[in-house]
């Protein structure tokens, strides 16, 4: 029965090995990273919608508080006036106001603290696209027109960064110095030498 088994395992090991001959890998890499692009592109959409919700909340949690303060200005002139009746319905006014606050603030702190997740999950992931064009530049040839090279300098050209990355340790790059010390790597690299 082990026999068997290792044979099917070759069998499949050799048509495995076939496919990939037959794939054109560097198809399958502009693929990937254009993949990776697209989940990029709807987590920045998911974060403009996050951003929104926020602000909706906040503009929501400030007509409340102006409600508030209206309604206690009311309380303040019924109990002036000696008017119970009104005031009691005042209270009831302002307590389901307030309630309406507290669960505007609990949602406006769950909101933050998402939107936050999201943005840390999307420079990670910017991160890591841009290493794996990075390695793409150096291992796929670059010979024909539309390569991945092409692919991957398109998809990094169209994210949205800003002027400068943050490292770890809150060390901020530019990107004139990181293309710059790429220039060098590969100068040195073209010269046969490490960089």
């Amino acid at each position: 029965m082990a026999i068997v088994n290792r044979i099917r395992r070759l069998f499949r090991a050799d048509v495995h090995a076939v496919l990939d001959i037959i794939e054109e890998p560097e198809a399958i890499l502009k693929q990937a990273i254009r993949e990776m692009q697209e989940a990029l592109d709807w987590k920045r959409a998911r974060l403009a919608r996050d951003q929104r919700n926020l602000a909706s909340l906040k503009e929501s949690e400030a007509y409340t508080t102006e409600q508030l303060a209206k309604i206690q200005k009311d309380l303040k002139l019924c109990l002036k006036e000696g008017s119970e009746e009104l005031a009691h319905k005042t209270v009831g006014r302002k307590l389901a106001f307030e309630k309406h606050l507290a669960a505007v603030h609990q949602r406006i702190s769950t909101g933050e603290k998402l939107y936050q997740q999201h943005t840390q999950e999307i420079d990670l992931q910017q991160g890591q696209l841009e290493s794996i064009v990075e390695k793409a530049k150096l291992f796929v040839p670059t010979t024909m027109e539309d390569s991945a090279f092409s692919v991957a300098e398109s998809v990094l050209s169209s994210a949205d960064r800003g002027g400068a990355r943050s490292y770890p340790g809150g060390m901020r790059v530019s990107e004139e110095e990181i293309e710059l010390e790429w220039m060098r790597i590969r100068e040195n690299f073209a010269k046969g030498g490490a960089s």
